[in-house]
């Protein structure tokens, strides 16, 4: 078992790898290589949107501000606020970073620190005897998993966007027109 102090000290470390410069894996995944095998239909779309949509809910979407309620909040004591980070974090850790030999023999969607990381807090959870020590350590936590939402999201292939353009209620009523009015043309 690892003191949740330097659980921090990883986690910080390879938050300054990651802080400026595109991670590698990161990068592996903008160029579609997924050693696990990860893919829909032969493609990595989805594996690019998962990505971006499971770091922002390990992160600022959603653990981060509910834990940080918690942690705040009285009624919820040191033992509670270790429970909701599992139960908010460790299922997505694991989706994005398990290896199961030999169906998936690589990171499923190549975040293994992510998964290393959130085991090594759960398994500091015994060394953190305050609220505030959790706080400490959940702020490195939320910076790593924050900063590879934001070049995750960078990453995110937007442009692809253009093939789906906004119709607008306007452009809406007129195709239904068109339409009803091709169904009432006799031939």
């Amino acid at each position: 078992m690892k003191d949740w102090k330097q659980v921090k000290e990883n986690i910080e470390a390879d938050l300054d790898r990651i802080f400026w410069d595109e991670p590698e894996e990161v990068e592996m995944s903008r160029k579609g290589i997924f050693p696990s095998g990860a893919n829909v239909h032969g493609q990595v779309l989805g594996n690019l949107l998962f990505l971006v949509g499971d770091t922002s809910a390990m992160g600022w979407k959603c653990a981060q501000p509910t834990l940080n309620a918690a942690l705040k909040d009285s009624s919820f004591s040191l033992e509670h606020c270790k429970s909701l980070w599992i139960y908010s974090t460790m299922s997505i850790a694991k989706l994005v970073g398990e290896v199961d030999p030999p169906r998936c023999p690589a990171p499923w969607l190549n975040l293994p620190k992510v998964l290393s990381f959130a085991k090594e807090i759960e398994a500091s959870f015994p060394t953190i005897k305050s609220k505030e020590e959790l706080e400490d350590l959940l702020w490195s936590w939320f910076n790593y998993i924050n900063t590879l939402n934001r070049w995750l999201t960078v990453a995110f292939p937007f442009h692809l966007g253009y093939m789906f353009p906004l119709v607008t209620k306007q452009d809406g009523e007129r195709i239904i027109q068109l339409s009803l009015n091709s169904m009432n043309t006799e031939p």
